[in-house]
């Protein structure tokens, strides 16, 4: 049951953050740290975030994403930010790695928009898909969709390519890959090519005070613009 002051205490998000402990949504955390502008930021998370315990216009709220009709009360505010996301070989399985980088996010919208929320900004990957052969793309490609088909009065999907950034966790693939990738990187199509996880930050950022209803993806340099 939802207590009376779980509910006061959030009740006055403007941003809700869900993957606030990953590379994207740690970055745009940090980002927002200085920078009251947007009003007040709501991070669910599934642990705390020490470094923004002290940071009057961020509140966390620790949950269980596994349980969300617990506390389904707090995925309310005006805009949601989903960076959840993993890889297979993280995950374990495909059917887990289904379960974070589709269900999971769909769950948090359906909720979101029935608290409310207006506008979603979501982070996809280059190459997503619904009708793809490749399973990870397939799989953003039916999260995006899918998530048009709820009631949000915008939709922005930034799908960038290989992230750069300092991962909690080392993901071998991603690094043979900027390796690989960086001596030809002139030869490269703009939307393939390697995007440090502070510009997607800052893209999220601006799109925070955009006002335009429909669906946008942004991808190459439209994630720079």
């Amino acid at each position: 049951m939802k207590s009376k002051s779980s509910q006061a205490k959030y009740a006055n998000a403007d941003v809700l953050v869900v993957g606030s402990t990953g590379l994207i949504g740690g970055a745009f955390l940090n980002l927002m740290r200085n920078d009251p502008s947007a009003g007040n930021i709501l991070a669910l998370t599934r642990r705390a975030i020490p470094h923004l315990e002290k940071t009057r216009h961020i509140q966390q709220a620790i949950i269980d994403f596994y349980n969300l009709a617990a506390c389904g009360h707090l995925i309310a505010a005006r805009t949601l930010v989903c960076t959840l996301g993993t890889t297979i070989k993280k995950a374990g399985s495909k059917e887990k790695f289904r379960q974070v980088d589709y269900q999971l996010p769909m769950d948090v919208a359906s909720y979101a928009t029935k608290n409310g929320c207006e506008k979603l900004i979501l982070i996809s990957a280059v190459g997503a898909d619904a009708n793809s052969s490749v399973f990870y793309n397939k799989v953003k490609g039916e999260l995006e969709r899918d998530i048009q088909e709820l009631s949000f009065q915008a939709v922005h999907i930034i799908r960038p390519s290989l992230l750069m950034g300092d991962r909690e966790e080392f993901r071998l693939g991603e690094e043979i890959g900027k390796r690989l990738i960086q001596p030809f990187s002139f030869l490269i199509p703009d939307k393939f090519k390697p995007v440090h996880a502070d510009v997607i930050a800052g893209k999220i950022n601006s799109l925070l005070s955009d006002n335009r209803q429909g669906v946008y993806v942004y991808e190459g340099k439209q994630i720079y613009q």
